[in-house]
C-alpha cells in the first residue's frame, strides 16, 4: 500500500512539473534568453512587441559605434547614442579593468542629457593599455511613474597591436636609371 502512495505522489508532482513547463507541447514558447552585446552596435528592445512577464524595462535605447581599430596606447573613439522617451537621463561610463583601458584625460565620464528624446550622441575616447578583448561599461537611468530606472550595455573592444615602426636600414637614392632604391652600404667588421 504504501509503494502504492509514493507512485501516485510521484506521478502526480511529474504531471504538474510538465504542465507548468508548457506541457511538452510543441506551440508552447520556447525558453528563450536576452540577447547579449558580442559584435552587434545595438541593445536590443527586449520587451519590443510583447509584454514581459518579469522585471519591467527602462525606456531606455542605446547603441553605440567604434570608430577605427583599436591598438595599445592609442586613444579610440567610440561614438555613444542614447534615447528616452522620458524625462532626463543620467549617462555613466566606466571601465572594470584600470590596467588594461583608461580614460583619455579630460573624458567626461558621467553626464545628465536634458533632452533624450533627440538622441543624445556623445563621443567617448579611452586608451587601451594591452591586446585582448577589453570592454567599457555604459550605463542609463531615467526617472519614471514607478522609480528610477537603469539600463546598462558593455561595449567589447577588439585591441590589437601596435604597428611596427616600419624603419628602413639605409637610405633612399637615385639609381644610374633614375630609379630610387634604398643604398645599403656594407658595414666593416670591427
Amino acid at each position: 500500500m504504501e509503494r502504492t502512495q509514493i507512485s501516485i505522489l510521484a506521478l502526480s508532482i511529474a504531471l504538474m512539473s510538465l504542465a507548468a513547463c508548457g506541457g511538452g507541447r510543441e506551440d508552447a514558447a520556447p525558453n528563450q534568453s536576452a540577447p547579449t552585446v558580442a559584435e552587434g552596435k545595438t541593445v536590443p528592445d527586449a520587451g519590443a512587441g510583447k509584454a514581459s512577464p518579469g522585471k519591467p524595462m527602462a525606456p531606455i535605447s542605446m547603441s553605440y559605434e567604434v570608430v577605427g581599430n583599436p591598438i595599445i596606447g592609442a586613444p579610440v573613439l567610440i561614438n555613444v547614442t542614447v534615447n528616452s522617451s522620458q524625462g532626463p537621463v543620467k549617462v555613466l561610463y566606466s571601465i572594470p579593468d584600470a590596467s588594461a583601458l583608461s580614460f583619455q584625460q579630460g573624458q567626461v565620464e558621467r553626464l545628465e542629457l536634458t533632452d533624450p528624446t533627440v538622441g543624445g550622441s556623445q563621443q567617448l575616447s579611452v586608451i587601451p593599455q594591452r591586446e585582448g578583448r577589453l570592454f567599457v561599461n555604459v550605463s542609463a537611468e531615467v526617472q519614471t511613474p514607478n522609480g528610477p530606472m537603469i539600463r546598462s550595455m558593455a561595449i567589447p573592444l577588439k585591441v590589437g597591436a601596435a604597428p611596427a615602426d616600419a624603419s628602413s636600414n639605409g637610405e633612399l637614392k637615385k639609381g644610374p636609371d633614375g630609379e630610387t632604391v634604398i643604398s645599403m652600404p656594407a658595414q666593416p667588421d670591427n
